[in-house]
Protein backbone atom coordinates (compact mmCIF):
# COMPACT_ATOMS: atom_id res chain seq x y z
CA UNK A 1 0.00 0.00 0.00
CA UNK A 2 1.29 3.47 -0.85
CA UNK A 3 1.76 6.35 1.56
CA UNK A 4 -0.38 9.48 1.36
CA UNK A 5 1.48 12.77 1.01
CA UNK A 6 0.33 15.06 3.79
CA UNK A 7 0.56 18.72 2.90
CA UNK A 8 1.41 20.68 6.07
CA UNK A 9 -0.89 23.44 7.23
CA UNK A 10 2.03 25.86 7.69
CA UNK A 11 2.71 25.92 3.91
CA UNK A 12 0.74 27.44 1.02
CA UNK A 13 0.60 26.13 -2.53
CA UNK A 14 -1.63 27.40 -5.33
CA UNK A 15 0.00 25.21 -7.99
CA UNK A 16 2.24 28.02 -9.20
CA UNK A 17 3.92 29.06 -5.95
CA UNK A 18 4.94 27.09 -2.86
CA UNK A 19 5.91 29.00 0.27
CA UNK A 20 5.69 28.97 4.05
CA UNK A 21 2.58 30.64 5.48
CA UNK A 22 4.75 32.80 7.70
CA UNK A 23 8.09 34.34 6.82
CA UNK A 24 7.95 33.69 3.09
CA UNK A 25 10.78 35.31 1.12
CA UNK A 26 11.99 34.93 -2.43
CA UNK A 27 14.70 32.59 -1.16
CA UNK A 28 12.31 30.10 0.50
CA UNK A 29 9.58 30.32 -2.14
CA UNK A 30 9.45 27.84 -5.02
CA UNK A 31 7.69 28.48 -8.33
CA UNK A 32 6.31 26.26 -11.08
CA UNK A 33 5.81 27.62 -14.59
CA UNK A 34 4.14 24.51 -15.99
CA UNK A 35 7.48 23.00 -16.95
CA UNK A 36 10.04 23.71 -14.23
CA UNK A 37 10.09 23.75 -10.42
CA UNK A 38 12.70 26.21 -9.17
CA UNK A 39 13.45 28.71 -6.43
CA UNK A 40 11.84 32.12 -6.92
CA UNK A 41 15.31 33.66 -6.69
CA UNK A 42 18.69 32.11 -7.38
CA UNK A 43 17.52 29.39 -9.75
CA UNK A 44 20.24 27.42 -11.51
CA UNK A 45 20.19 24.19 -13.48
CA UNK A 46 21.46 22.47 -10.30
CA UNK A 47 18.40 23.42 -8.20
CA UNK A 48 15.75 23.21 -10.93
CA UNK A 49 13.49 20.21 -11.54
CA UNK A 50 11.76 19.51 -14.86
CA UNK A 51 8.17 18.25 -15.16
CA UNK A 52 7.03 16.81 -18.51
CA UNK A 53 3.55 15.79 -17.40
CA UNK A 54 4.65 12.28 -16.41
CA UNK A 55 8.16 12.52 -14.93
CA UNK A 56 9.76 14.86 -12.40
CA UNK A 57 13.55 14.92 -12.68
CA UNK A 58 16.51 17.18 -12.05
CA UNK A 59 17.30 19.56 -14.89
CA UNK A 60 20.95 18.67 -14.47
CA UNK A 61 22.13 15.10 -13.86
CA UNK A 62 18.86 13.20 -14.22
CA UNK A 63 19.16 9.44 -13.73
CA UNK A 64 16.55 6.74 -13.30
CA UNK A 65 17.48 6.74 -9.60
CA UNK A 66 16.53 10.42 -9.06
CA UNK A 67 13.52 10.57 -11.40
CA UNK A 68 9.95 10.29 -10.12
CA UNK A 69 7.16 8.91 -12.31
CA UNK A 70 3.44 9.65 -11.99
CA UNK A 71 1.10 6.73 -12.54
CA UNK A 72 -2.51 7.85 -12.16
CA UNK A 73 -2.62 9.69 -8.81
CA UNK A 74 0.48 7.92 -7.50
CA UNK A 75 4.10 8.97 -7.78
CA UNK A 76 7.04 6.60 -7.43
CA UNK A 77 10.74 6.38 -8.22
CA UNK A 78 11.47 5.41 -11.82
CA UNK A 79 13.91 2.81 -10.52
CA UNK A 80 13.35 0.64 -7.44
CA UNK A 81 9.72 1.49 -6.69
CA UNK A 82 8.13 -0.47 -3.84
CA UNK A 83 5.08 0.27 -1.74
CA UNK A 84 7.21 2.07 0.88
CA UNK A 85 8.41 4.70 -1.63
CA UNK A 86 5.21 5.02 -3.67
CA UNK A 87 3.01 7.95 -2.66
CA UNK A 88 -0.64 8.89 -3.12
CA UNK A 89 -0.82 12.40 -4.58
CA UNK A 90 -4.58 12.83 -4.12
CA UNK A 91 -5.40 16.27 -5.58
CA UNK A 92 -2.10 17.92 -4.71
CA UNK A 93 -0.45 19.91 -7.50
CA UNK A 94 2.92 18.62 -8.69
CA UNK A 95 4.61 21.60 -7.00
CA UNK A 96 3.33 20.49 -3.58
CA UNK A 97 4.42 16.91 -4.32
CA UNK A 98 7.87 18.17 -5.33
CA UNK A 99 8.07 20.10 -2.06
CA UNK A 100 7.78 16.84 -0.15
CA UNK A 101 9.67 14.34 -2.28
CA UNK A 102 12.49 16.18 -4.02
CA UNK A 103 12.90 19.47 -2.17
CA UNK A 104 12.26 17.86 1.25
CA UNK A 105 10.75 21.07 2.62
CA UNK A 106 8.32 19.22 4.90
Amino acid sequence: MSTKIDFPSNWLCDGRELKPKNGATSSNTWVFDGKEVKPKSGATSANTWVWDGKELKPKNGALSSNTWVVDGRKIKPKNGAVSANTYEMDDLPILAVAGKLVLRLY
